[in-house]
């Protein structure tokens, strides 16, 4: 791969890319930065929309990303670049020596959950009320790919979705789970507006296990903020409060694991039930 090779710290391209490392940059350009040759090539083959990339020319790259990488689409910009200039676009300790420049999610919720809602009897989503740690949101997006959920609403309040930790927490699910940032409340009166049921997760007594409830049909399921669950408006549109058993000393469940036992134990009854 012979490209075009940045040497200076000091070059435009790479004083616009570090604004990428920062919430404002991010929301102005629309875009955010993927770091790292496993984040990189997961983007290029999930059909992200990537429009730079950026790699170190002295280091070899694993196989499957230098392959990824010779079938771009012509619109792509690969630039080779030195050392120096990618540990600056780096949040690591450790830079990987390369790195993607991706757009993001550009569909409109109420298109796409209409046509979703048409096309499949038994969506099942997930809705995140202001999720505060990175690391929490990146693992319950890769752990609701992997469990099947159909998408994700991101409560406004939460951490940004296109934080680096966020994204390098994923894994890659980032670039094939479609997520939403959206007012959960009023995105809660749609769903239910068309027909979704909405279960929220809540230590409360008048909830019943997670493991006794009907997961059938169009259901979305609230996950809470790590301090205070999930929020008085959300409870109040519940149609269902649902709580996981705490058999020890421990107040509540870390929300990544609360997450993933109860989109799996959906997709479980969901499986069962076809």
């Amino acid at each position: 791969m012979a490209h075009e090779r940045i040497t200076s710290v000091q070059n435009p391209l790479v004083k616009r890319l570090q604004l990428l490392l920062e919430r404002k940059g991010r929301e102005e350009s629309g875009s955010y930065l993927v770091e790292g040759a496993h984040l990189v090539e997961e983007a290029l083959k999930s059909g992200a929309d990537v429009t730079t990339v950026l790699y170190d020319s002295e280091r070899e790259l694993n196989s499957a990303c230098r392959q990824a990488l010779t079938n771009l689409r012509p619109d792509v910009h690969v630039m080779a670049a030195s050392e120096a200039v990618l540990a600056k676009l780096s949040e690591t300790k450790s830079p990987q020596g390369i790195v993607a420049v991706v757009k993001k999610n550009q569909q409109h919720w109420e298109e796409w959950i209409e046509q979703l809602i048409q096309a499949k009897p038994d969506v099942l989503l997930l809705f995140l009320d202001e999720i505060q740690d990175p690391g929490n949101l990146g693992t319950i997006l890769r752990t609701a790919e992997a469990a099947g959920v159909d998408g994700v609403v991101l409560g406004r309040g939460s951490v940004d979705l296109y934080n680096g930790k966020v994204v390098r927490a994923t894994m890659g699910a980032l670039f094939r789970l479609p997520v939403f940032t959206q007012a959960l409340p009023i995105t809660a009166d749609q769903w239910r507006g068309q027909g979704g049921r909405l279960l929220c997760s809540t230590l409360r007594e008048n909830s019943r296990s997670y493991d006794s409830v009907d997961y059938s049909g169009t259901v979305a399921l609230v996950i809470g903020n790590e301090g205070r669950g999930v929020s008085e408006e959300m409870i109040a549109r519940a149609d269902e409060l649902v709580h996981i058993p705490i058999y020890g000393q421990a107040e509540s469940l870390n929300a990544a694991v609360a997450a993933g036992l109860l989109v799996y134990e959906a997709r479980r009854k969901k499986d069962r039930s076809r």
